[in-house]
């Protein structure tokens, strides 16, 4: 069964400012050392899956914190969008993005702001608005087919005895509609980076839990290799979008994700990467 879940965020993955750009995380700089948020409880003793046994130091958050990546409808952000993607050889080529609405959406287990993309290269998508830690809104996006999906994910970072730790919290945009899931992940073992084996819990929009784990791997500067395992293993492609943000999208061959930081003058810049690309793009787009 695939994760059909959702989503939410990170500290050095995980707590610092937003940067236009993604932000290269060494597996040593994610965590900040002396993190303020409140430990969070565990649930004992730790769960076995049919994907592996987690390491019994591993905690579990017993309940999700408030959503922290709730953002109330920005109807200003609709319209038509003149963009300009720039690719790692520094050619740039323009398009034009549509955003509008989605009034339609029922509120499934997280009450973002939902909204309809359209590129007019054909590829439509359905994207959330979501913040960081310090409160930058992005719109947050998964494109291609009926298959597709993402998961955005918070990481927030408490102390687990003498060790710097943190869990991911997701909200997930379900394959083919814009219905929504959540999904925490945590690290078997505590640590203070973001590569690696996670434990992962997460509810489908009809309300189903499921249990598997999770695998992280960097694979070149900007693209992150994922594997989800809730009984069958799921293969994804993730971005860093800055200290605090992390997206992920699964579903094979033309899927992807899009994620733009909402400027002050209301452009985006945005970061997006597709299935089987090992580099994400960078671009602009303006109304």
């Amino acid at each position: 069964m695939k994760p059909v879940v959702f989503l939410l965020l990170a500290s050095s993955l995980l707590l610092a400012a937003c940067g236009p750009s993604p932000v290269q995380l060494h597996p040593a700089t994610i965590i900040p050392t002396n993190p303020t948020i409140t430990p969070i409880p565990t649930l004992p003793p730790p769960y076995s899956n049919n994907a592996g046994t987690p390491n019994a130091s591993a905690t579990y958050p017993a309940t999700p914190l408030p959503f922290a990546m709730e953002e109330p409808v920005a109807p200003q952000l609709a319209g038509t969008y003149t963009i300009n993607d720039t690719p790692p050889d520094g050619t740039g080529y323009p398009g034009q993005l549509t955003i509008t609405l989605n009034t339609g959406r029922s509120p499934g287990s997280t009450p973002q702001a939902g909204y309809n993309l359209a590129w007019n290269s054909g590829v439509t998508g359905a994207g959330i608005l979501i913040k960081d830690a310090v409160g930058n809104r992005f719109l947050a996006a998964r494109f291609g087919g009926s298959a597709c999906s993402a998961v955005f994910y918070s990481a927030f970072p408490y102390q687990a005895g003498n060790t710097a730790t943190f869990t991911l919290y997701g909200i997930r945009i379900e394959p083919g509609t814009s219905e929504l899931g959540s999904e925490i992940a945590s690290p078997f073992v505590p640590r203070s980076y973001l590569e690696g084996d996670f434990n992962l819990i997460g509810t489908n929009a009809n309300g189903n839990e499921y249990l598997g784990t999770l695998s992280i791997n960097q694979y070149s500067a900007s693209v992150w290799h994922l594997a989800w395992n809730v009984g069958l293993t799921t293969p994804g492609i993730g971005i860093s979008l800055n200290k605090s943000l992390f997206a992920a999208a699964f579903g094979g061959e033309g899927c992807g994700l899009s994620v733009g930081r909402i400027n002050p003058d209301g452009s985006l810049h945005t970061i997006r990467v597709v299935w089987g690309d090992d580099q994400a793009l960078e671009g602009t787009a303006l109304k």
